[in-house]
């Protein structure tokens, strides 16, 4: 096979290949786009696009020397003013109303000659290249974009990256080699040569786990996320595949509406209540087969600042939870659910309607119905038709955040100044507001872990969000595959130097 094809299984739809506007980010973003630097495999800042970067004396000015000859796939020339473009829209959106949380730190983005970035720093902080490295930071031509902003990411999408668009559906997606494409210094992939191995790549998205299994068990993908956790036994069995396992950087959490004063989900008691009355330990095991950890902090294990003695602060208590409903007002009918005065403890959580997140709301249903609780389930289509409901400000809701950087993901999804999205339950706690900014200000290593911890103890008292479980990242892949590997701390494998061995 003269230009081979590398075919990949995703578990979702795709969203539009957009940074500012795709709902969501899918593995395509990834061969497509650059970011101005990449997450090291210790969490250090590495060069990608930057080549380069020097901080001023005080810590509060950046520059940023570009890779020289940097071309968007259209052929446009990606200089210092292009990657200020992007990063401006990446900060601001299209609404240009607030900017997105992880640029607080921000004061302004310039360029100072063809090659050079500037980014000016409110204050002196740890966490820019954070900012910078996210997928949601992505760099991309807003010139293209500008020009039919519908359907960019989905007709045509213009990076820097390995590959190039060429088609886009919610349930198939094709690139190819990028000719503009001069490669990088990337060091957690081999310096490719004149040309990539593979030339094409084709995603398709496989919602049915058992339809995902069967494709690359019948060789119809070459490499799958997401495989069923229960047939990872059969896979590892399998010589002809490759199996990665590792802790995934997020977490499957309820939100509780705030703003509910009828159902209590403003008093801590209740919020409590309902913690302590799920049982995280058998989501675990029954919904993910145990490739998974039960949480009841909210910075996944394995990942930067996590705190293990937050995981000890409670438990599965529906004893507990029984006698703090009674506190709050809520008490046992003839027919065994809560109810204060004549309205019972009744809502509906919304859920998004895949493999993992519908059965846990389900399982999450069926305990809380024990200590006197009815959960009644919505399931919603991921992505964007899930995000546009909650926003809505229904009861109640089960997702799961996904970030390479736990912390600065937490304070959008609960941080009082990101209502009402992606602070999606209302919260507001005026403490852990206080202990966010002290991490996103903190100007040394020690300073930020010492307020990350705070951020942990108070999400775990308080309980802004209730954290239930991180599920294990699978991937299977053919052993003939080389240059792609999943990496810890990052959402998807890069696409610099991938070889399929024995096509050629």
């Amino acid at each position: 096979m003269a230009s081979p094809t590398l075919r990949e299984g995703f578990e979702y739809a795709f969203s539009r290949v957009d940074p500012v506007g795709g709902a969501h980010i899918d593995p395509p973003a990834v061969a497509i786009y650059e970011t101005l630097v990449a997450k090291g495999p210790r969490g250090e800042p590495i060069p990608y696009m930057a080549r380069t970067w020097s901080i001023s004396q005080d810590a509060t000015l950046w520059r940023f020397e570009l890779r020289p000859d940097l071309r968007f796939h259209s052929g446009a020339p990606c200089d210092a003013k292009a990657v200020v473009a992007a990063l401006e829209r990446c900060r601001w959106g299209d609404a240009r109303t607030r900017q997105m949380q992880y640029f607080d730190m921000v004061d302004t983005i310039a360029d100072d000659g063809p090659t050079t970035v500037t980014i000016r720093t409110h204050y002196p902080t740890t966490r820019l290249m954070q900012a910078l490295w996210g997928t949601h930071s992505a760099i991309f031509s807003e010139a293209m974009r500008a020009e039919d902003v519908a359907s960019y990411g989905i007709g045509r999408a213009d990076g820097t990256g390995p590959y190039r668009l060429l088609s886009h559906s919610p349930d198939r997606l094709v690139a190819e080699v990028a000719p503009t494409y001069a490669g990088t210094e990337l060091p957690m992939v081999a310096r490719r040569g004149a040309a990539l191995s593979v030339r094409r790549i084709e995603w398709v998205a496989l919602r049915d786990e058992d339809e995902r299994i069967a494709r690359l068990l019948g060789g119809e993908v070459d490499l799958l996320h997401a495989p069923p956790a229960a047939r990872l036994a059969e896979l590892k069995a399998d010589e002809r595949f490759e199996t990665t396992v590792m802790p995934q950087p997020s977490n499957i959490y309820m939100g509780l509406n705030f703003s509910r004063r009828d159902l209590g989900f403003n008093d801590l008691r209740v919020r409590r209540a309902v913690s302590l009355a799920i049982d995280r330990e058998a989501l675990v095991r029954e919904i993910v087969h145990g490739l998974g950890v039960a949480t009841h902090g909210a910075v996944p294990p394995g990942s930067e600042f996590h705190e293990p003695q937050v995981e000890r602060t409670a438990g599965h208590d529906p004893a507990a939870a029984g006698s703090l409903f009674e506190e709050a007002g809520w008490l046992r009918g003839e027919d065994g659910l809560l109810e204060k005065g004549d309205a019972p403890l009744a809502f509906v959580c919304v859920v998004q309607d895949d493999s993992v997140l519908l059965p846990a709301a389900r399982l999450v249903a069926a305990q809380l119905r024990r200590v006197g609780v009815d959960m009644d389930i919505e399931a919603v289509a991921p992505f964007a038709p899930f995000y546009e409901r909650i926003s809505a400000g229904p009861a109640a809701f089960l997702s799961k955040w996904l970030w390479q950087d736990p912390i600065d993901a937490l304070i959008g999804f609960s941080a009082t100044g990101c209502q009402p999205r992606p602070n999606w339950q209302r919260a507001s706690l005026p403490r852990l507001d206080m202990a966010f900014e002290r991490f996103r200000r903190a100007p040394t290593r020690p300073e930020a872990e010492d307020a990350a911890r705070e951020v942990q103890w108070l999400i775990a008292r308080e309980l802004p969000m209730i954290p239930l479980f991180t599920p294990h990242d699978i991937w299977a892949n053919r052993k003939d595959i080389r240059g792609w590997r999943p990496r810890p701390g990052h959402l998807y494998p890069y696409y610099q130097d991938v070889v399929l061995e024995g096509s050629a």
